[in-house]
């Protein structure tokens, strides 16, 4: 699902070198399908609803949707353009790339499908780069807004699916701190959601009920209550 972009009058308070990224990102047509996602989506929430603590983080994360097209079609080099930007090429475990310029990090992940035992890493042909699995990244993905800012736009997840999303992942964190950083941004974003969107997020989604478990608790945590939610996770 998408909904209606957001246009966000005047300056929003990026790094000067985040801005070049992210401009020069939207400029490659990256973000006609891509999604920026993880920490840096809350500094867009900020500034669109003005309630969410502003917060940055040395990783900069992007969800990449996968080609259905067998030999997708090379769009742009990515690691090149990054190259320009400054950004250097760093290989971690498995083959992993990340881009890394003046303290922060650029990751790219794609949904993991668990259709088969994934790979580390997954080749982007289209982007020329490669991305690391991980499960849940289709929710984000498939729930986005366009954000138009100044001489760029960006799209990110809406505040229900990252919301979501993160009520998952933050029970499988085997660091407390990031469990606790998770939960802090599912408080502050429960403020702001939409109850329609939160149902269609809720319902398009078919979970183990291990996941609905992990859901459930993260609710309790941050004393969240919805009846969607709770007509979806209780037996």
């Amino acid at each position: 699902m998408e909904f209606p972009e957001i246009n966000i009058p005047g300056k929003i308070p990026l790094p000067d070198h985040i801005h070049e990224l992210f401009a020069e990102l939207c400029s490659v047509g990256f973000f006609q399908k891509s999604v920026l996602i993880g920490t840096w989506a809350i500094t867009f929430y900020r500034a669109i609803y003005k309630i969410i603590p502003q917060a940055y983080t040395s990783d900069i994360d992007f969800a990449v949707q996968l080609a259905v097209k067998k030999k997708p079609v090379v769009k742009v080099d990515l690691e090149e353009v990054l190259k320009r930007l400054g950004y250097v090429t760093h290989l971690v475990t498995g083959g992993l790339q990340k881009f890394v310029h003046l303290g922060y990090d650029v990751e790219f992940l794609v949904h993991d499908r668990r259709l088969k035992k994934e790979p580390d890493v997954i080749k982007i042909p289209e982007w020329n780069i490669n991305a690391q699995p991980m499960p849940f990244i289709r929710l984000l993905l498939e729930n986005t807004q366009k954000v138009c800012s100044e001489n760029f736009y960006i799209r990110i997840p809406t505040p229900e699916a990252f919301f979501f999303h993160k009520l998952i992942i933050a029970q499988r964190r085997q660091r407390e701190e990031k469990r606790e950083k998770d939960l802090r941004q599912c408080e502050a974003l429960s403020r702001i959601l939409d109850n329609e969107r939160l149902r269609q997020v809720i319902t398009s989604e078919r979970l183990s009920k291990d996941t609905k478990r992990k859901i459930k608790r993260s609710c309790e945590t941050i004393y969240f209550q919805n009846e969607h939610l709770e007509q979806w996770y209780l037996p």
